[in-house]
């Protein structure tokens, strides 16, 4: 066999064994955003963790994203949702604090809607409540 045969092959060998346990390209888990009924682009990439009822919901963007932070025990109940400029939007919704919201779904699928406290990039000293819809499946 030719060597540069064998050197062609090799390679796509490696090829294919490295892309094998590669995970998908967005770590197969996302969430679709609306402010105020506008998209924010994506799907974001999310990444979820669970600590006991508590779930954890963000993206791995600490500038420009979102983290939602969820109970999962008897019923599902939505505790807080952090924006940080998605689409604009810095605000902040805290259960029995600021803004309200509702949650619905289970078993990692989850439609989180509600108003959130806070402002937009471009006029950052205008405090409003944004609307907002959050719809993932960790």
């Amino acid at each position: 066999m030719d060597n540069r045969l064998v050197a062609v092959a090799a390679v796509l060998v490696v090829g294919v064994a490295g892309c094998g346990g590669q995970p998908p390209a967005l770590g197969g888990k996302t969430a679709k955003v609306t402010i105020n009924g506008e998209s924010t682009g994506g799907p974001h990439p999310v990444t979820c963790s669970q600590s006991g009822w508590a779930w954890l919901i963000e993206t791995p963007d600490q500038e420009k994203g979102f983290t939602a932070a969820l109970d999962t025990g008897d019923s599902v109940t939505i505790q807080s949702v952090d924006f940080r400029d998605l689409g604009g939007f810095t605000g902040t919704f805290w259960r029995d604090n600021m803004g309200e919201a509702e949650i619905q779904g289970a078993g990692g699928k989850y439609t989180i809607t509600g108003t959130a406290d806070g402002s937009f990039a471009d006029n950052p000293s205008n405090d409003v409540s944004a609307k907002f819809r959050i719809e993932t499946n960790c």
